[in-house]
């Protein structure tokens, strides 16, 4: 497991973190919605180049400098949504790498290091992110086939040039998930009005409505059926991001709690001196270090293909949406009633509390960690039986 960033990697971290801080300034005082020069600022600087390969546009310098510059940008940026946006592409970049045709990456690489936006359509209004009850479905129809159904609460949905979909695959064993891309222009594709969300207002979602689109063979995304191995494979990636994201956001904010505690005087004291104080602080950096630290061991366990990478991510999904969700409160109680009022703290409280349900909900993620805790212990009691 790698433990410390490497020169290069230490030069990237604090690039992006200054750039993760311009783009704040600049966004301050913004209205709401997209930020659409943010994004373009990323795209220019390189961000995408660092994990796409050199065959198709990219640096190919790896997940690992990826993960420096998000990093950086995220204790830079202060809000959430440009940094959601990020997470989505970087999924949709390692959906091509490791499943996309030559063709296909010719095309969508080309399309991300252009600036264009991806989304990713998987949960449903009746089933949410359950994917083996999902009933979008896809019916062959002579060598190519039709996609009908409904999908909602897609990032970007609303601004995307491309959607990777998820459905079935009608008359297949198994499970039957196949990812399908479409552009936008798709004939019988149609998007919903952009949902009014509590927090995280910068991030456009919204419904997909596909009315029997017709899809080529050369649309599918790895193999037709078997997709759902290959959805968890790359949404996993997304979900330790979660995670490391919601501690590096937390950074700034920390250091401003502690500058607060320092100036304010309360019972001829600074609230720096109050033992309250000092444990509520404490216990935001204990979040963002076990944070961190969880996220780095789950990208370490997801590239090196290990078992138990899939159960780390959720972990580091979970309690990274928790810590962030704690801290911000805790931060925003630490200056009492100014803390309440509209402004940076009450936006970071209202923001965390998105992270509870992006990448999935709590109880999909405690879901999935008791069956892959399962699964490795039959795994382990199989290993032990062999060597018997």
């Amino acid at each position: 497991m790698q433990f410390d960033w490497n020169t290069e990697e230490r030069v990237l971290h604090e690039r992006f973190r200054q750039i993760g801080a311009e783009i704040a300034r600049q966004r301050s005082g913004a209205p709401e919605g997209f930020d659409h020069a943010g994004w373009r600022r990323l795209g220019e600087e390189g961000l995408w180049r660092l994990a796409i390969p050199r065959a198709y546009g990219g640096d190919e310098r790896g997940w690992w400098s990826f993960t420096a510059a998000l990093d950086g940008l995220a204790q830079g940026i202060r809000t959430p949504a440009l940094l959601l946006s990020a997470i989505a592409q970087a999924g949709m970049i390692r959906a091509f790498s490791e499943y996309g045709r030559d063709a296909q990456k010719e095309q969508y690489f080309r399309a991300i290091l252009a600036g264009e936006l991806s989304a990713t359509a998987i949960a449903e209004p009746t089933t949410g992110t359950d994917v083996r009850s999902i009933g979008t479905q896809l019916v062959p129809d002579g060598d190519a086939y039709r996609l009908s159904g409904n999908k909602f609460n897609i990032a970007h949905a609303p601004i995307a040039s491309f959607t990777l979909v998820v459905t079935k695959l009608v008359g297949t064993d198994a499970d039957g998930v196949t990812l399908v891309v479409l552009d936008h222009d798709a004939a019988g594709m149609t998007l919903g009005q952009p949902d009014q969300k509590f927090g995280n207002r910068d991030l456009p979602t919204g419904p997909i409505t596909f009315d029997n689109v017709p899809v080529r063979r050369d649309q599918i995304l790895g193999t037709p059926g078997r997709g759902l191995q290959q959805l968890i494979n790359i949404i996993s990636l997304g979900r330790l991001y979660y995670g490391l994201v919601s501690a590096a956001l937390v950074e700034p904010y920390l250091d401003d709690a502690l500058d607060y505690a320092s100036a304010r005087h309360s019972f001829n004291e600074t609230i720096a001196e109050h033992q309250y104080v000092q444990k509520r602080l404490v216990d935001v950096r204990i979040g963002i270090e076990r944070t961190r630290w969880l996220a780095y061991a789950a990208l370490d366990r997801l590239l090196g293909k290990q078992p138990d990478s899939l159960m780390l991510c959720s972990i580091a999904k979970l309690v990274g949406a928790d810590d962030l969700v704690n801290s911000a409160i805790s931060l925003m109680k630490l200056q009492g009633s100014t803390g309440y009022h509209e402004g940076v703290l009450s936006v970071l409280a209202r923001d965390a509390l998105g992270f509870a349900s992006v990448g999935g909900t709590e109880e999909m993620h405690r879901k999935n960690i008791f069956n892959q805790m399962v699964r490795l212990r039959e795994r382990s009691q199989q290993v032990q039986e062999a060597a018997a």
